[in-house]
């Protein structure tokens, strides 16, 4: 709005009288400091504030922390992933160690001893010992029966309890599934070996053969590839977390005041600025001229300045900027005095002279137009 006000100021003044001796143009604006508003990008609470507004800063003192359980926890879960990521790596690089290579040489071994017997069937001991644990069960079967009978005939007497009579029927029960299990153990050695059974102890044995040349031949380039690959998104997501973690603790951004601060320990805040630092060392002056001297007028041009609080004491600026396009004008300018109140905004450059300055101040900043200046 300022702005806004002092481009209609200049418009009246370059109207009335737009020169001075034609070689010198005169235009007042008002000083601004530069100002930087410093924040976070992801945001969360307000652990501690430890300025306030007007309170003089340095560069890189901590000006407001986050709370940051949520950030370490990350930091060291991604810290976790990578190392568990480059040990991967190291692993695949290397190769097997010589321990692995035995430990798979045992089991092709033992798969391949499945296998043969897979194939040959039962040996005449495995049957011999079949058949003894049947004739086991059975004696075990005749003594259970027996000891049920006597059990029964002392219940019809009424000389035995019904918890003894069950106990009998139960061992009974018992000695007779045992029985069937060791026949059906029997009968199924006695038939040899099933189909599937061989061809499943042949799957095992080619497995654990494939497992070996595995580790003789080492790891493939793509899967060095791939783990190189995982190592290095795990480093990505490593420097992820720990600009994250930087974000909980907000900065000056250089020796300043602070000028802009609202907030207080336990706010919840959004990502964005919270603290605005003024610079009173560097200042800006933004000022409007017309389109018919703005060809006589240059970046980086020296510009004489003067104060109303400071007297006849001269100061100098820079140009910094100077708008591509103007302001508060016709958009068709169809005739010389339309295209004189085109207004342009120049902004300069300027240090604060030893505190001579501030930002508030009104300046009226001298142009040559001679082109010498």
């Amino acid at each position: 709005m300022y702005r806004f006000i002092m481009l209609g100021l200049a418009a009246a003044l370059m109207a009335g009288c737009p020169h001075r001796n034609h070689d010198t143009l005169s235009v007042a604006g008002q000083i601004e400091g530069v100002s930087v508003d410093a924040g976070s990008k992801v945001g969360g609470r307000i652990a501690e504030v430890f300025f306030e507004e007007g309170d003089p800063v340095e560069r890189d003192a901590v000006l407001v922390t986050l709370e940051d359980h949520e950030a370490e926890a990350q930091l060291a879960m991604a810290r976790a992933r990578l190392a568990q990521a480059a040990a991967q790596l190291t692993k695949i690089e290397r190769g097997p160690r010589t321990e692995e290579i035995r430990q798979a040489e045992a089991a092709l071994q033992r798969q391949e001893e499945q296998y043969r017997m897979a194939l040959q069937g039962a040996r005449p001991q495995e049957i011999d010992s079949a058949l003894a644990r049947v004739n086991a069960a059975r004696a075990q079967r005749d003594d259970a029966a027996a000891e049920f009978r006597r059990a029964e005939r002392l219940r019809e007497q009424g000389v035995v309890s019904e918890q003894m009579y069950d106990r009998a029927q139960h061992a009974l029960e018992a000695a007779e599934a045992q029985l069937k299990a060791a026949r059906d153990q029997y009968d199924l050695i006695l038939d040899g070996t099933r189909a599937e059974e061989v061809a499943m102890a042949q799957a095992a044995r080619d497995e654990a053969a494939a497992v070996l040349e595995a580790l003789r031949t080492g790891a493939r380039e793509e899967d060095i590839a791939s783990a190189r690959a995982m190592r290095d998104e795990a480093e990505a997501a490593l420097r992820m977390a720990e600009a994250n973690a930087r974000e909980m603790v907000i900065k000056a951004p250089f020796n300043g005041m602070v000028e802009s601060l609202d907030v207080r320990p336990g706010d919840l805040v959004q990502p964005g600025p919270l603290v605005r630092v003024t610079d009173p060392d560097r200042l800006e002056l933004w000022v409007y001229v017309s389109a018919a001297v703005l060809g006589r007028i240059r970046v980086g041009q020296e510009v004489t300045l003067t104060t109303d609080s400071h007297g006849d004491r001269e100061f100098t600026g820079r140009v910094l900027f100077i708008a591509s396009e103007g302001e508060f004008t016709p958009r068709n300018l169809q005739t010389q005095e339309q295209r004189v109140q085109q207004m342009f905004g120049v902004k300069l450059a300027l240090d604060s002279a030893d505190g001579l300055l501030r930002a508030g101040m009104t300046a009226t900043a001298h142009f040559d137009l001679t082109g010498e200046g």
